[in-house]
């Protein structure tokens, strides 16, 4: 017999922080990129392409002695039509040595903890640490993870100005989550002033299911950092490939964000080459340069790997056995 941990949405919530996830991260990122961690195949399918989709993403952590999977699915309906989450799924954590599963656990908490961990630590690596302007592209979930994430590492932001293609969305959050950063300034600006407030940032995030470029070439000023955290599927995309080939490209998995990342289109335009991405995780252990000089123009091409939701949900485990958190079954062997 062994045991297996199950811990719900509620659960993990009472088990990290944004505080705890984000040095996991930190070191998925430095086990990839020094070859102790790596990616299988990503499985993804839209079933009705900008409505519904899926993916599966799966990884091995020698570093951390385990391996699994996460399945997610979207429905943007869901909100509204059912008064569901737009996001749900699930993480299956293994243990490398015993071969057996540790525990499951709900993935929609582990997903906005670590994509949040992942867009504050492109920005703390790479962006300016006087940044105090921010603009938050995206106003669903992911937008509230990435302002959660970057009010952790970037201590002298001052304004942040929330976006939405519908601007009431931006109002909602910005009214909803405002009361929480008492230190800065969150506002909800009108979609079609976007390029104003880009030219004015110091960091820019773009967290959306879009499939055209929201951010224009030549929007971005000098010294300024973006986070492009929406484009994980080939087809999707925030800005304009005349940005990705203008700027210094950092990526968490060069290979990932080429084909299925933001750069996947200056990729394919033949406008860069792989090969001139950068790993995050290069930057962390110190075999690659980051941000150079003040007037330099970097990006942090995010597109989740399933390493960071592993090395979360393990911490997550832990804990939960420490405090005996969660539903335990005995499995025979």
């Amino acid at each position: 017999m062994y045991k297996l941990r199950i811990i719900d949405s509620a659960q993990f919530r009472s088990l990290l922080t944004m505080d705890d996830v984000i040095p996991g991260v930190k070191e998925a990122y430095r086990l990839f990129s020094s070859g102790r961690a790596g990616l299988f195949p990503i499985i993804t399918h839209e079933f009705d392409p900008g409505r519904t989709d899926m993916d599966i993403k799966s990884a091995y952590m020698d570093g951390a002695g385990i391996y699994g999977l996460k399945i997610l699915g979207w429905n943007r309906d869901n909100p509204l039509s059912l008064g569901v989450p737009a996001l749900a799924g699930l993480i299956i954590v293994m243990d490398i040595e015993r071969q057996q599963p540790i525990g499951i656990l709900e993935a929609t908490p582990v997903t906005f903890l670590r994509t949040g961990a992942a867009g504050a630590i492109g920005a703390e690596t790479l962006a300016r640490q006087d940044s105090e302007n921010v603009v938050v592209v995206g106003s669903g979930a992911q937008g509230r993870a990435q302002i959660m994430g970057l009010s952790k590492v970037m201590k002298n932001i001052r304004n942040i100005d929330v976006f939405d293609v519908n601007d009431i969305f931006a109002i909602k959050m910005a009214e909803e989550i405002s009361t929480s950063y008492p230190g800065i300034k969150i506002t909800a600006r009108k979609f079609d002033s976007l390029e104003e407030y880009v030219r004015n940032a110091d960091i820019v995030v773009t967290c959306t299911p879009s499939k055209k470029a929201l951010i224009k070439n030549g929007w971005l000023r000098k010294g300024s950092h973006i986070n492009t955290i929406g484009a994980d599927m080939p087809g999707k995309q925030e800005i304009d490939p005349g940005i990705t080939a203008a700027v210094k490209v950092f990526g968490d998995s060069r290979s990932q964000v080429s084909q299925k990342g933001e750069s996947q289109h200056a990729v394919s335009m033949g406008m860069i080459k792989p090969e001139c991405i950068t790993e995050i995780g290069e930057v962390l252990n110190g075999t690659k340069e980051g941000r150079i000089s003040a007037d330099e123009i970097t990006m942090f091409d995010a597109t989740g790997m399933a390493l960071q939701d592993l090395i979360a949900a393990k911490a997550a485990l832990h804990q939960a056995e420490m405090r005996s958190i969660g539903t335990v079954v005995e499995m025979e062997q």
